[in-house]
This record gives structure tokens, C-alpha cells and sequence, in this order.
């Protein structure tokens, strides 16, 4: 590594220009832990200013690898501008597209393939990268077939393998993605990809000691926040709580350096937000909304239960379950509207015609997700959909709010374990983590003393302990007749893409109550900054 670093140095001394030899720097340096050395070159390299489209393509590629998240924005505007001063560069369109899939943009991503036409160039990378987009909108069906013909040229390839086994996963066959998933690594054994898809399938045993044995073998050698996730997941399943806690905060390590998590921006969006629905705000609204009751918003913090529930609702056959939906916060900041005529939210909501638009925007996006005419609801299950929910209820009075409660350490803990998206920048870090659910605590503790009387909240335990109760009592809440399938949840096939697959298709078990109390001695910080929510 120190040999490399001082090539590069020396190309550096020679073009300080040199953009491949600055990215290539910026990555020695952040492995051996270079702090100052590598703020240093990060800086010029944003310094640097492009004069080609070739130019803006190279600098958007090396701001976006590197780990640090916070030169995201300015990657994609590189992109954006290679693309206009050259509309036919396939690699800028795939790079940009790649990084709306990190950043949870998938929708984004899909509109620029759109304007590729991928068929008749017959680009098998790009297909694949097609295709994993197509899963993100849950357009399943197209993106299986996809890898159906990718498995008929080349039966061994890798990727199409990977592509096949998640969606096995996500519609719930565990039994074919885990066959797959051990075919990979049998043909690759450094596929942490592979071995990720494998452990998200069942809980392991000791049985299957030769396969984590192996990844554990192989993490010595090169450093995966998915190979740490895994074991993580592996060593908690086997109940060995201080391997696990270690590896999970490797992973978290590794995955938190591509983070920038702003805590004075999310807190100045929180208060704007509570200084515009209040009381009086939403005693002046109250007849400008849409009276539909047609979407029901499950939410609260991730890992609360809100797969579960929606698991539960949507087993009713006059039930659609969507899954989690980015179209509150896509409606909210006007992304279907000309960037030049957008208005701000949350002040827009003051004039009461938007609120009356933006309601028929959302209707007609979930109108669109099912043609069945027998569906009255449609399950909106996105848990960050609490930031926004004074808002919803402004455009539905009538819509019927499920708030998921769960113990704050057992919530943060589960937060932690998961290898989410990178909208997710809070849940990497510890210090982070916390701040972050107690603003969100804070935040549910206003809404109910505005919007109490709109809330049904459901303490997870209850769905654990008390599941028919607590079943009855949520299906009579939406103004649904009872349906027994509620009850068999786990037996529906509907594609789920949250890290809740496998668990929410099983019968409900009690083991994911009080988990913290195995992690205590292990994440003290949690204990420290949360007890007081409890």
C-alpha cells in the first residue's frame, strides 16, 4: 500500500491533474487510514474544474467511489453533464443509473434506461444492471425473465445466478434461492454477495459450520460489509452473541464511511415541519383534503414490525400490499413537477389547492399498482412515512394511520444489523442511530397531540403476544369484515423487499422480543442513550 501511495504521489508531483491518479491516491490513503492526507486530496480533486464531457464523466466516477457519501450530489451533476454534452455515452448513463440505485432512487435509475435501448445493443452487463433495477420498482416479472434468457446463453453466469436467487427470496421460495445461492459459492467462494442471499434464507446451524467456516476463512484476506453482515446474522442465529456483535460492527465500519449524516440539517427539516402542522393548521385544512379511503400508512421506525403488519392487512383478500412507496416523499417535493415550478415543502401545504393536487397525484400512482377490482385498500408501508405525517393527513383525512411501537434498543439493535440503502445514513454509527430515533420519538410524541385521534398505535409485543386480539382489532380499525387469512399471513406469496422476508413468513414466534437483552454487555451506547424511552 505505502509503495502505491508514493507512485501515485509522484505521478501527482509530475500532472496534478490527473484525476485517475488523484481518485487511485484517495483510495490508498483512506486504507491506511490517512485522514488529513486524504481530506487533502479529496480536495483537489473537487477543485479540479472539467472541460469535456469525457472530463465530468472521469470526476463524477471517482467522487462516487469513494467511500465518503458526501460528494454524491456533486457526482451525479458531473453525470448529468457528461450525459448532455454527450447523450450517447452509455457508461455515463449506466454510472448515473448505478448510483440512484445506491442512493434509493431506483425510479430515477429506470427513466434513464429507458433511454437506452438495451435490447437492441444486446450488453449483457447492461441487461443485468437492467434487470436489478427492474427488482427495485418491483417489476419483478420483467426482470425475471431477463435473467431467464442471461441463464439460457451462459448457465454458470454469476450474476444472472445472483439475480435468480434474489427473487426466489423476495416471493418467498427459500428453498430455491438457498440452492442457488450454495451453487455460487461452490463456483466462486469470494461471492459475499452469494453468501448474504444465503444467510438472509433460514437460520443456521451448527450443520452448516463448513459454510460460514469458509466465509470466515475468506474475510482475512479482503474486508465485505456483506461478508460481515452475513457472519453477523450467521453468529446470531447460532447464538453466539459476542462474535456476532463483533461482526456486525465491522460491517457497519465498513458501510458507514461512504455516510455523511447531517444532524443539524435533519433536525432544522423536523422543526420545519412541526411549525407548520399544528393545531390551527389543522383546524383551517380539515376540508381541503381528499375523503378517499382508499390508502392505509403503516408506519413508525424500521425494524418495528411494520412488514408484519402489512404481512397481516394484505392477507385480506380485499387488501393490495405495496410495500414500502416512495411517492409521499416524491409528492411532497413535487418530483413529478418541472424542477423550475417546484415549491417548498413544507410551506406549499399553506395554500390549500397543492394539498388538494397532491392527494390525486398519489391516488393516481396507487391507483395504477392493481387492476383487481375487488381491492378497497392499499397498504402503504413505508415506516419513514412518520416524518410526514401530518401532511398525509391533510391530504386524507379519511386514511387510517397504523403507528408500530416497539422496545427502542430491540428497534435500534435490528436498525444496526441490517445492511440498508444509503438513505438510510443514520443507521452505520451508533451515535447516530440513537440521535436519529430519539428524533423520531420526539416526533411521534407531537403527532399524537395533534393527530392522536387519527393514530392507531400497536405496541409490537401486542402482535406477538396477543396476535388474534391485536389482528381483530387492526382489521376492524380499517373498516374491513374479518377474514381467517389474516391469521395465516405467513402462507401469502406476495413479493416482500424489506429485511423482513423470511420472518414475515413465518408463524409469529417470540424470539425477536427482548433481543437486546443478549447484546447488552456488547452495545452499552444503545442502553446508555435509550433507556430513558423505554
Amino acid at each position: 500500500m505505502k509503495l502505491a501511495e508514493d507512485a501515485y504521489l509522484n505521478t501527482i508531483r509530475i500532472d496534478n491533474t490527473n484525476i485517475k491518479a488523484l481518485f487511485n491516491l484517495a483510495c490508498v490513503q483512506e486504507e491506511l487510514n490517512k485522514n488529513d492526507e486524504l481530506q487533502i486530496t479529496i480536495d483537489k480533486i473537487t477543485s479540479l474544474k472539467p472541460s469535456s464531457s469525457n472530463h465530468f464523466h472521469i470526476l463524477g466516477l471517482a467522487l462516487s467511489r469513494l467511500k465518503s457519501g458526501r460528494y454524491m450530489d456533486r457526482a451525479i451533476e458531473y453525470f448529468k453533464k457528461a450525459i448532455s454534452d454527450n447523450p450517447s455515452s452509455i457508461e455515463t448513463y449506466r454510472a448515473l443509473a448505478s448510483l440512484y440505485i445506491d442512493s434509493n432512487s431506483p425510479e430515477k435509475a429506470y427513466e434513464l434506461y429507458k433511454k437506452i435501448n438495451i435490447t437492441e445493443l444486446d450488453y449483457r452487463d447492461l441487461s443485468l444492471e437492467y434487470a436489478n433495477c427492474l427488482v427495485h420498482i418491483n417489476e419483478i416479472k420483467e426482470a425475471d425473465k431477463i435473467y431467464e434468457n442471461m441463464l439460457k446463453k451462459e448457465k454458470t453466469n454469476i450474476a444472472a445466478l445472483n439475480g435468480k436467487a434474489m427473487i426466489y427470496r423476495l416471493t418467498g421460495n427459500f428453498e430455491r434461492a438457498e440452492i442457488i445461492y450454495r451453487d455460487i459459492i461452490k463456483r466462486d467462494k469470494l461471492n459475499y454477495v452469494a453468501y448474504y442471499g444465503l444467510s438472509q434464507c433460514r437460520k443456521f446451524t451448527e450443520n452448516d459450520k463448513e459454510i460460514y467456516e469458509q466465509l470466515e476463512s475468506r474475510i482475512e484476506k479482503k474486508s465485505n460489509s456483506f461478508a460481515f453482515f452475513s457472519l453477523g446474522k450467521i453468529y446470531n442465529d447460532l447464538k453466539n452473541y459476542k462474535k456476532a456483535a463483533f461482526y456486525y460492527r465491522e460491517a457497519n465500519k465498513i458501510r458507514n464511511k461512504r455516510m455523511n449524516f447531517d444532524k443539524t440539517e435533519y433536525t432544522n427539516r423536523i422543526d420545519s415541519i412541526k411549525g407548520i402542522f399544528n393545531t390551527k393548521f389543522r383546524n383551517n385544512i380539515k376540508l381541503h383534503g381528499n375523503l378517499s379511503e382508499l390508502p392505509i400508512f403503516i408506519l413508525g421506525a424500521l425494524r418495528s414490525g411494520t412488514t408484519l403488519i402489512e404481512q397481516i392487512i394484505s392477507s385480506h383478500p380485499r387488501v393490495f400490499g405495496a410495500g414500502e412507496l416512495n411517492y409521499i416523499k416524491q409528492v411532497a417535493y413535487e418530483k413529478d413537477i418541472a424542477k423550475n415550478d417546484r415549491q417548498q415543502f413544507p410551506n406549499k401545504v399553506l395554500t390549500a389547492s397543492n394539498i388538494k393536487r397532491d392527494a390525486e397525484i398519489y391516488l393516481d400512482k396507487i391507483n395504477k399498482l392493481s387492476s383487481d377490482k375487488s381491492i378497497t385498500r392499499i397498504t402503504d408501508k413505508m415506516p419513514t412515512n412518520f416524518i410526514y405525517l401530518g401532511y398525509i393527513l391533510s391530504m386524507f383525512p379519511k386514511a387510517k394511520i397504523i403507528h408500530l411501537k416497539r422496545h427502542p434498543v430491540d428497534t435500534c439493535l435490528s436498525i444496526y444489523f441490517q445492511n440498508f440503502n444509503t438513505e438510510h445514513k443514520y443507521s452505520f454509527d451508533l451515535n447516530n442511530l440513537i440521535f436519529w430515533y430519539r428524533k423520531y420519538h420526539d416526533l411521534m410524541v407531537y403527532w399524537e397531540s395533534v393527530y392522536g385521534d387519527k393514530i392507531l398505535s400497536i405496541n409490537y409485543n401486542d402482535v406477538i403476544d396477543n396476535s388474534e386480539r391485536t389482528t381483530k382489532l387492526i382489521i376492524e380499525y380499517c373498516n374491513l369484515d374479518w377474514d381467517e387469512s389474516c391469521l395465516t399471513h405467513y402462507e401469502s406469496n406476495r413479493v416482500i423487499h424489506t429485511s423482513s422476508q423470511w420472518q414475515a413468513r413465518q408463524p409469529i414466534y417470540k424470539t425477536s422480543k427482548e433481543r437486546w437483552r443478549n447484546y447488552e454487555q456488547y452495545f452499552p451506547e444503545l442502553l446508555e442513550g435509550l433507556s430513558d424511552l423505554e
